[in-house]
């Protein structure tokens, strides 16, 4: 069980790094999957720091630290992003159909990074 607690959160933070290579560099990937529309030069440049850059220092940080508290904060942040998708639903009436994509996404993220602490000695 000890090696599972090591791994998961890793997996979690690799993940994340990947993640956010996609939206670094492609962030239209992320974009048109979720239906937002980039209509300017900034806007793309927005997308780009917040799917790309954000991701990849988190999880690249994650993974040199390797330290519990790190992981914490990130499946934390992964967990809070999943409640405001199940907010948006009663918010602004985002229909499950379009929401699950991004709810399973979210909740596999918090459990691998949290899913260390249920498995730790």
């Amino acid at each position: 069980m000890e090696l599972l607690a090591e791994w998961l959160p890793r997996a979690g933070a690799t993940l994340t790094v990947v993640l956010g290579l996609i939206g670094f560099f492609k962030p239209r990937a992320i974009t048109d999957s979720q239906q937002i529309t980039l209509g300017s030069p900034m806007a793309l440049s927005e997308a780009r720091v917040v799917f790309g850059g954000l991701h990849l220092g988190a999880g690249v940080t994650a993974l040199m630290l390797n330290d519990p508290a790190v992981y914490l904060t990130l499946g934390v942040a992964w967990s809070v992003g999943l409640l405001a998708r199940f907010y948006s639903m009663v918010a602004d009436k985002t229909s499950l159909q379009h929401s699950l994509p991004g709810i399973v996404v979210d909740a596999v993220m918090a459990f691998l990074l949290l899913g260390g602490l249920l498995f730790r000695a």
